[in-house]
């Protein structure tokens, strides 16, 4: 005869459900999705591409503690 769906195996179905569902939609976001860049990325990223100039200070820092200079 017809069997009846229980309310523990409605859940478990519902859980393997949410566990799928979650697998399918972190797969597409990962690897399937190519984002568009915005106009603030790309020069945030062209920011970070150009060098920065540094300018060795040691020379003017104080001793240390403990010693004399």
């Amino acid at each position: 005869m017809s069997e009846i769906i229980t309310s523990e195996d409605g859940m478990r179905y519902l859980f393997l459900a949410l566990v799928v569902l979650n697998i399918a939609v972190f797969g597409y976001y990962s690897f399937l999705r190519k984002p568009t860049e915005s106009q603030s990325v790309s020069q945030a990223r062209a920011a970070l591409v150009h060098p920065v100039t540094a300018t060795n200070v040691s020379s003017e820092l104080p001793p240390m503690i403990g010693t004399k200079k």
